[in-house]
């Protein structure tokens, strides 16, 4: 089963709801990029910017959905998009404990 078809199956409007939390979390507390400062990033996020802009918020599984990640018993992690899309699948993130 793709990854695409795991996001878009069973589960994926409680992924939906808990990105969305994250996300007004990441602009109450102003929550920094998860992908930390050892791999370049963990300046805060922007929560207003276009989903498709660079430095947008998205919310990343830390156990890649590829890899055998759950797609909801996860705990969510912000991220800037370019900062998840270099991430990838790889395993190894500097994470600082957001739900």
């Amino acid at each position: 089963m793709s990854s695409q078809q795991i996001r878009n199956g069973k589960g994926h409007r409680a992924y939906k709801r808990k990105a969305a939390a994250l996300k007004r979390r990441t602009a109450r507390d102003n929550l920094s990029c998860g992908y930390g400062s050892d791999f370049g990033c963990g300046e805060p996020i922007d929560t207003t910017l276009h989903y498709q802009d660079p430095m947008a918020f998205t919310a990343d599984h830390p156990v890649a959905i590829t890899n055998g990640g759950d797609l909801v018993k996860q705990d969510l992690h912000p991220f800037h998009r370019k900062c998840n899309r270099q991430k990838s699948d790889a395993a190894v993130v500097e994470i600082w404990g957001a739900t």
